[in-house]
């Protein structure tokens, strides 16, 4: 199962409103190609390459944001959040850009 690993230090998190237990997470510089391989997979958030994982879930879907900034064009991931996505530890090869994708 696919893997995504991120390093979240903005707290760019929201629960969504009208889903229960589905959160979108964002503003990631990921392909788009790659975020449609994610789909199903999993996301964890860290505060740092070598924290455990704070938050994450099963990957439902993506978008990418558009609102002319300097944020346009980034990813932003919904999620369904789970408790079992907290304390994740994941090894120290593959980060880039503070990310690591796990096919």
């Amino acid at each position: 199962m696919p893997t995504l690993h991120l390093v979240e230090r903005k707290n760019n998190v929201r629960k969504l409103p009208d889903a229960p237990g589905e959160w979108e997470t964002g503003y990631w510089v990921v392909a788009e190609d790659t975020a449609q391989r994610l789909v199903g997979g999993d996301l964890y958030l860290h505060s740092g390459q070598n924290e455990p994982s704070h938050f994450g879930g099963r990957i439902l879907g993506w978008r990418a944001h558009r609102d002319g900034s300097e944020l346009d064009g980034r990813l932003v991931f919904r999620i369904r959040a789970s408790v079992d996505y907290k304390g994740v530890v994941t090894g120290r090869e593959g980060w880039g850009n503070e990310k690591k994708v796990v096919w």
